[in-house]
């Protein structure tokens, strides 16, 4: 392989999940901290470490260009960073002679512009949403009425849940496109917007994950199912998704692979598509990296989606089956550092008390551990539980398992919406929609948590002083080990 020595331009889970594959693959990694996580495991477990002065190095393309030159890095890796699907960043790496662990530019500019992609997939065949760009709000609210309200009024530049809001009539559309205009510009640098007609919340978020070569290769790793969403940022996700029938599922994919030749794509990527209950789909969007939820696909495909990416960086072509070699049925509980007793208001804070489970068919790819900070500025996941089972029946219950052996103490997490989804009769069934979430109530805390509460928070000062006092990091030991699952492919569990 070309790739001797990759810098990270990601923290938390993320960036331990490509130190995994790039050790077994012998590309030396470089990480970058601040002083706040000079103790995180992304940082301990990297080759190499760099400490940068930069408030969010993450999301500066000159601070990490000037670290990957002065340290002789062959090649970039951004995750699902913030620069993840930034064109420019793609070839500012290019351009300094350094390969970018992603899609290339072009691609990029395209999948991150939603107008230009639902243009492209219209004109690939695939069904699009009624609805389109507008320039002015006299525009918009033209268009509102002639595709009907309720409308969604979309950032062209949006992505993650973002730049998104929900106009039920002309008294409501106003004030969302002052929204929608004013974070546009200020999350995505850019303006542009642009109205779909609104399918409501008896509607199912599905999502193919591909994979293309620089030969024109394109593969198809099977869907996900995602509608298990707050805030359309997604907190559950499935493989296959449930309760959708084969020849819908196999139009589904042929759409995504479509799509992704059409616009000349390579690396790993996500086609992503909403399905009515009449087993109507339609084109949202792609999303041009590495998903947070790429596990469950590695889980019931025995594929290191990561490995790929490098391969593919590197010029190799695809050499793999896709998702005719899929077994079982795999589930992603995203652990994130949010108060269901706020609103989910998202948190942090030194970690008091870290205990992740284990067993078959368990993975855990984690950001945290005992002592080490979660900081409140950056995204708000610590973790996530990946359960793999023979059949979904047998990975919910080690899903609920696996959350009776999970503890993180320190701040409040989500933990206890997970233990009350996977009791939901809609989710047992896999008959449930994007209005699963919205009916959660949490019940009020018990004795035992307030008391962990307080117990964490004394702690919380005590190691707060003590992380200030101490160095900075050490050469560590490997952070990884290999678990048995009884037969669950490429299973993993955090240290």
């Amino acid at each position: 392989m070309t790739i001797k020595r990759v810098l990270l331009a990601c923290r938390g889970e993320i960036a331990l999940r490509f130190i995994r594959t790039a050790k077994r693959l012998n590309i030396e990694t470089l990480s970058v901290y601040t002083d706040e996580e000079r103790h995180a495991s992304f940082v301990l477990a990297a080759d190499q470490r760099v400490r940068s002065d930069t408030a969010n190095p993450y999301a500066s393309p000159d601070a990490l260009l000037a670290i990957a030159k002065n340290c002789g890095v062959d090649a970039i890796a951004p995750g699902y960073g913030p620069l993840a699907e930034n064109a420019d960043f793609a070839a500012a790496c290019r351009d300094a002679g350094m390969i970018f662990i992603g899609p290339d530019p072009d691609a990029l500019l395209l999948a991150g512009d939603k107008v230009r992609a639902r243009d492209l997939a219209r004109d690939a065949g695939l069904p699009v949403i009624p609805g389109g760009a507008v320039a002015t709000f006299e525009a918009a609210m033209a268009l509102a009425e002639e595709i009907g309200f309720p409308v969604l009024l979309k950032a062209v530049a949006g992505g993650g849940g973002r730049g998104i809001r929900l106009a039920t009539g002309p008294q409501d559309l106003q004030a969302a496109w002052k929204e929608v205009d004013l974070e546009s510009r200020i999350a995505f640098g850019r303006s542009g917007i642009y109205v779909e007609r609104y399918l409501g919340d008896d509607i199912r978020h599905v999502e193919i994950q591909i994979l293309a070569d620089q030969t024109g290769n394109v593969l198809s790793l099977g869907d996900r199912g995602c509608s298990v969403q707050r805030r359309r940022q997604k907190l559950v996700e499935e493989a296959p998704a449930p309760g959708i029938p084969p020849s819908v599922r196999h139009e589904i994919s042929a759409a995504a692979t479509a799509f992704a030749r059409a616009a000349s794509y390579t690396s790993a990527g996500t086609v992503e598509f909403l399905l009515d209950p009449a087993g109507r789909f339609y084109f949202i969007e792609m999303n041009g990296r590495i998903q947070v939820e790429h596990p469950v696909t590695e889980a019931i495909t025995g594929i290191d989606i990561v490995e790929q990416m490098f391969r593919i960086a590197n010029g190799d072509s695809l050499e793999i089956v896709g998702e005719e070699i899929q077994r079982g049925h795999a589930i992603e509980l995203r652990i994130c550092a949010e108060d269901p007793y706020r609103d989910f208001r998202p948190g942090g804070g030194i970690v008091s008390a870290c205990e992740f489970p284990a067993g078959p068919g368990v993975r855990v790819d984690a950001g945290i551990k005992a002592g080490a900070l979660q900081p409140s500025r950056y995204d708000s996941l610590c973790a996530k539980l990946i359960i793999w089972g023979r059949d979904r029946t047998e990975a919910i219950g080690r899903a609920r398992q696996a959350l009776r052996e999970t503890r993180i103490a320190g701040f409040p997490t989500n933990l206890i919406f997970h233990r009350w989804l996977l009791d939901q009769p809609g989710f047992v069934a896999g008959t449930y929609d994007l209005s699963i979430a919205s009916t959660f109530v949490p019940d009020p805390p018990s004795t035992s948590l307030l008391r962990d509460v307080a117990i964490a928070a004394a702690l919380q000062k005590h190691l707060a002083a003590s992380a200030m006092s101490s160095p900075g990091p050490a050469n560590p030991a490997s952070v990884w080990r290999r678990v048995n699952n009884w037969g669950a492919p490429n299973g993993w569990q955090a240290n």
